[in-house]
Parts: C-alpha cells; structure tokens; sequence
C-alpha cells in the first residue's frame, strides 16, 4: 500500500516539473518579435584596425551605408548608425531602432 502513494506522489512530481518547464520555455525562450524587418546589427566583428558589423546579412564597416543609413562607428558591444541628422545605437540582436521606420522601404 506505501508502494503505491509513492509512485503515485512522484508522478505528481514529475507532471509539475514539466509543467514549469513548459511554462518556463513559453515566457523566456519563444523568439522575439521585432519592429521592423530591416536593421538588425546580427553581430560585431571587432578589431582596432577594421571592425565590422553585420547587418541583415551584409558585412559593413564604418562609412559604409545600408539602405541609405550610414555606419559611424563601430564597438565592441554596438553599432552606431546615422540617418540625415539623426544618431542612434543599436547592440547585437536589439529590436531595430524606431529612426529605420523612417527611411525608405528597402524592397
């Protein structure tokens, strides 16, 4: 009869712990939906000499422009860009600043 309330008890167990993990994956680890669909820094290649991001699959490097913004400068931890008379960062992976709704569609 023990026997029985045991496995029955561990069950239960077993069932809340893959219910938090359920719950755990659905809150922190779905994808995140950004703002738009261009503008995304997927990372930075950093050297003192030529550091280089890239952006929507293209390496740039400071100067170089990407759907008319241009890249000013370049860190370790993020991509300044330049638009006209406005300036914003951007880290990698950050959803796109509001500044790339402004610029012409790429399409």
């Amino acid at each position: 009869m023990r026997t029985a309330y045991n496995v029955k008890v561990l069950t239960w167990l077993q069932l809340c712990a893959i219910t938090i993990a359920i719950l755990f994956a659905w809150f922190y680890v779905k994808p995140r939906r950004t703002v738009a669909s261009y503008g995304v820094v997927d990372g930075i290649l950093y050297s003192r000499e030529k550091p280089s991001a890239l952006v929507d699959g293209q390496v740039l490097t400071v100067g170089d422009q990407i759907y008319g913004v241009k890249i000013v400068e370049i860190s370790k931890s993020m991509v300044v860009f330049e638009n006209g008379n406005i300036r914003w960062q951007q880290r990698v992976r950050e959803r796109p600043n509001p500044a790339w709704e402004q610029i012409e569609s790429p399409d």
